[in-house]
C-alpha cells in the first residue's frame, strides 16, 4: 500500500497502533479534517518513502517528535490546526526535498527554525497562529512563495536578507511584535502580490519604493506607528485592490489617483492629520480638506453658512415638534437601519457602554468566530434616540476571526437584499488593555434563529413554526441565495449555511447571516480560492466535494441548501444521534417513499391543519342559524381533508426538492434560482 487517505470522514478517537504497521512503500498518508485525538502519530520514521503527511484539522496533542526528520523523501508537512505545543524540533537538516510545510494555528513555542535553511525547495511556510519568539532568522530559503508568520510573538524587525526572496508573492507578519522601520529590502521582492505587516510596533515613514512593487494586489500596513505623509509613488501601484492603512500617525494629502480614487474611509481611519484635495474626497474620506487647497473656502462659505443656519432653525423648530409628538405617542420609534446606516465606525467605549459592559443578560449567542451581545444605543449625539442592535465581538484569539471579519465586511460592503442581515456598521480598534477589538454592529433579529425554532429548549415555550412558515423561511432564504449566486457580481457563496444562521425578524422573514466563509467567485479562476482545504463551514452541512479539496462553488452553497431543506421539515440534524452505520439525513429522507410522510416529518408540521379546522368550525356555527348544520358540517370535513391532503402533497415536495438540492453528485443539483421557482410553485399550491 502506498496512500491511506480517510480526510474528512468525521473519524474521531485515538489512531489504532496499527498505522505504526503499515506497508514500509508508504509514500502518501492523509488523515486530516478529522476529529482525532491522543498525541502526535508515532513511527512514521519506518516509511522512509513517505512523501506527503497530513494529519491537519484534529485534536492531536503534545510535541512533535524528533524522529519526523529522518524522512528524507518527506515533501508536504501538514499539521496545521492541531494543539500541538513546544518548540519546533531542529528536524529540517534531512528534510531537503521539503516543498510545503504547514503548521500554523497550533500552540507552539520557542524560536523561529532556523534549521529550515537546509530546506531549499520550501515554497510554502505557514508557521502562523502559534507563540514562536524572538527574531525572524536571517537564513530564510529563498525558494519560499509564501511565507505566513502572523499572530504570533516575534520581536525586532524583518532581516535585510528578506530581499532574497526573489519568488516571494505573499508575505504576512501580522499581529506579531515587530518594531523599527520597515526595511526597504523588502522591495527587492519584485514577485510580491500580498503584504501584510498589520498589528505590530513599526515605526518611521512608509518607503516610497513600495511603489516599485507593481504586482502588489493588496497592502496592509494598519494598526502600527507609522508616521509621515503617504507616498505618492503608491499611486504606480495599479493593480492594487486592497490598502489599509488606518490606525497610524500619518499626515499630509491623500492621493488622489489610482487605488486612491476608490478607497474608503475606514482603509485611512485614525490617521487625525490626513487630508483630502478637494471638498468631495475629504467627505468621502472623512477628513478635513487640506489647507493649501481651501483659499477658495471663503469667498463660497459666507453665503453657504448663512443659508445652512436658516435651514437648522427650520429643521430644529420641526425637530422639536417632532419630539414632542413621538414623546406624547410613545409608540413611533425610527428604526435602526435609518439611524446607523450613515454613523462612522463606533469606538469600543461605545459598544460596551451599549452592551452594558458585555453582560451576559445581553448575551445573545456564540459562533465559531465570536459572541453576539443585544446592544441598546443611546442618545450619544450620533444615534439621536435609543436604538436596539445586535453586536458581534470577534473572538481574535480564534484562529481565521480576523480574516473572518474581513471577509465579512467585504462580503457585506457589495450586497443589498431583504433576506440578508443588514450591517450597519463595524468597530475596529483597541479594547480598555490595548488589545486588539474588531465587532459588527448588525440588525437585531427579534425572533432569534431558526435553530431556536426548530428545536425549542423548553418543550413548553410554544414554540413552533407551521407548514407554512416554514414555506415561507425556505422561500426567504432560496430567495437570498439565488441574489448572492446569481444576481452579484461577481457571484458570493456562503459557504456556511445552517439554521444558526438563519435569522428571523419580529413579522418571522428569514434573513441569512454570518459571511464569515463567504468567497467571491471571481472570473479569473487564477484568483479564486485554490480549493476549500481547511473550508471551516459546519459539520452535517458541508458539501461532499468540499471534504475531497474541491473549490468553493454555488453548487456547495446548494448542497447545504439542500439539507437545510430536508432538516426544516423533518426536525432532525444531520449530526443527530441516529445518524450511524451509513445512515444519514439524506437517506432517511429517502425512506419517505416506503413510509408515510407523517411518519418521518416534524409532528408540529400541520398545525396550520388545526388552525383551518377552527375557522371551518367557527364558520358552521354561524351557518347553524341558517338552519344548514349538517350540510356545512359535510363541507368543512371535506375541506379540511383536503386541506390535509395539500398539506401532505408539500410536505412531501419539499422534500423531494430538498434531496435533489442535497445530492451527492453536483451536476444532480439543481441551481438556487430553481429551487426558489419551485418553492414559490409549492407555496401557490398549498394555498390553493
Amino acid at each position: 500500500m502506498e496512500l491511506l487517505n480517510v480526510e474528512s470522514n468525521e473519524l474521531g478517537g485515538e489512531l489504532p497502533l496499527s498505522v505504526s504497521n503499515l506497508s514500509p512503500n508508504l509514500q502518501e498518508f492523509f488523515i486530516g479534517e478529522n476529529f482525532f485525538t491522543g498525541g502526535f502519530p508515532q513511527g512514521f520514521e519506518k516509511y522512509q518513502n513517505l512523501s506527503s503527511l497530513y494529519i491537519q484539522n484534529n485534536y492531536f496533542q503534545g510535541e512533535i517528535p524528533s524522529s519526523i526528520g529522518k524522512l528524507k523523501q518527506l515533501q508536504s508537512l501538514m499539521v496545521d490546526r492541531n494543539e500541538l505545543f513546544g518548540e519546533i524540533p531542529d528536524i529540517f537538516r534531512n528534510l531537503t526535498q521539503l516543498y510545503v510545510l504547514d503548521m500554523s494555528d497550533n500552540q507552539l513555542s520557542g524560536r523561529f527554525p532556523s534549521s529550515l535553511a537546509y530546506c531549499q525547495h520550501l515554497s510554502l511556510l505557514y508557521l502562523a497562529g502559534n507563540k514562536l519568539t524572538g527574531s525572524i532568522t536571517k537564513n530564510i530559503p529563498s525558494s519560499l512563495r509564501e511565507l505566513l508568520l502572523a499572530r504570533n510573538l516575534f520581536t525586532g524587525s524583518l532581516p535585510m536578507e528578506i530581499g532574497n526572496l526573489k519568488q516571494l508573492e505573499v508575505l504576512d507578519v501580522s499581529g506579531n511584535l515587530l518594531s523599527g522601520n520597515i526595511t526597504t529590502e523588502i522591495t527587492k521582492c519584485l514577485s510580491l502580490r500580498n503584504l501584510s505587516m498589520a498589528r505590530n510596533n513599526l515605526t518611521g515613514s512608509i518607503p516610497s519604493s513600495l511603489g516599485e512593487l507593481t504586482p502588489l494586489e493588496s497592502l496592509d500596513l494598519s494598526s502600527n506607528k507609522l508616521s509621515g505623509p503617504i507616498p505618492k509613488e503608491l499611486e504606480n501601484l495599479e493593480v492594487l485592490k486592497t490598502l489599509n492603512l488606518s490606525f497610524n500617525q500619518l499626515e499630509g494629502q491623500i492621493p488622489r489617483n489610482s487605488v486612491f480614487v476608490n478607497l474608503t474611509w475606514n482603509s485611512l481611519q485614525g490617521n487625525y492629520k490626513l487630508c483630502g484635495f478637494n471638498q468631495e474626497a475629504a467627505e468621502k474620506l472623512r477628513v478635513n480638506i487640506c489647507a493649501s487647497n481651501s483659499h477658495l473656502l471663503p469667498k463660497i462659505l459666507i453665503p453657504i453658512s448663512c443659508f445652512l443656519a436658516l435651514v437648522c432653525a427650520i429643521c430644529c423648530f420641526f425637530w422639536a415638534l417632532i419630539t414632542r409628538k413621538n414623546k406624547n405617542s410613545g409608540d413611533k420609534k425610527r428604526s435602526s437601519s435609518e439611524i446607523i446606516r450613515s454613523l462612522p465606525m463606533l469606538s469600543y467605549f461605545e459598544i460596551q457602554r451599549a452592551t452594558n459592559g458585555f453582560a451576559v443578560e445581553n448575551l445573545i449567542g456564540k459562533g465559531g468566530f465570536g459572541t453576539v451581545y443585544k446592544a441598546v444605543f443611546e442618545n450619544t449625539g450620533k444615534f439621536g434616540v435609543n436604538t436596539i442592535s445586535a453586536v458581534k465581538v470577534l473572538d481574535l484569539g480564534q484562529s481565521r476571526a480576523s480574516k473572518s471579519f474581513d471577509i465579512e465586511c467585504e462580503v457585506l460592503r457589495n450586497i443589498r437584499h431583504r433576506n440578508l442581515v443588514k450591517v450597519f456598521t463595524s468597530c475596529s480598534s483597541i479594547d480598555h488593555i490595548g488589545a486588539d477589538f474588531k465587532a459588527l454592529i448588525m440588525e437585531f433579529m427579534s425572533n432569534g434563529n431558526l435553530d431556536k425554532w426548530l428545536y425549542p429548549g423548553d418543550i413548553e415555550s410554544g414554540l413552533f413554526l407551521t407548514l407554512t412558515q416554514r414555506l415561507n423561511i425556505a422561500i426567504d432564504v432560496a430567495s437570498a441565495l439565488d441574489y448572492l449566486h446569481h444576481h452579484c457580481e461577481p457571484p458570493i457563496v456562503h459557504c456556511d449555511l445552517k439554521p444558526g444562521n438563519v435569522l428571523l425578524d419580529e413579522n418571522m422573514v428569514a434573513h441569512v447571516g454570518d459571511f464569515g466563509l463567504a468567497r467571491f467567485l471571481l472570473q479569473n479562476p487564477q484568483q479564486n480560492e485554490i480549493s476549500t482545504i481547511g473550508l471551516k463551514g459546519s459539520i452535517g452541512y458541508i458539501a461532499p466535494e468540499y471534504g475531497q479539496g474541491g473549490k468553493a462553488s454555488t453548487s456547495g452553497d446548494v448542497y447545504s441548501f439542500g439539507i437545510l431543506l430536508l432538516e426544516m421539515f423533518i426536525a432532525k440534524k444531520p449530526t443527530n444521534e441516529m445518524f450511524k452505520e451509513g445512515l444519514n439525513l439524506n437517506k432517511y429522507a429517502s425512506t419517505m417513499q416506503e413510509k408515510k410522510i407523517t411518519d418521518i416529518v416534524d409532528p408540529r408540521l400541520f398545525k396550520d391543519n388545526e388552525n383551518y379546522t377552527q375557522n371551518s368550525n367557527t364558520s358552521t356555527n354561524t351557518s347553524n342559524f341558517t338552519g344548514s348544520e349538517s350540510s356545512n358540517n359535510n363541507i368543512n370535513n371535506n375541506s379540511n381533508h383536503c386541506w390535509f391532503h395539500r398539506s401532505e402533497e408539500c410536505a412531501a415536495a419539499a422534500i423531494r426538492l430538498g434531496l435533489s438540492c442535497a445530492a451527492h453528485s453536483t451536476k444532480d443539483r439543481l441551481t438556487m434560482g430553481e429551487a426558489l421557482t419551485r418553492l414559490q410553485e409549492l407555496m401557490k399550491f398549498l394555498v390553493g
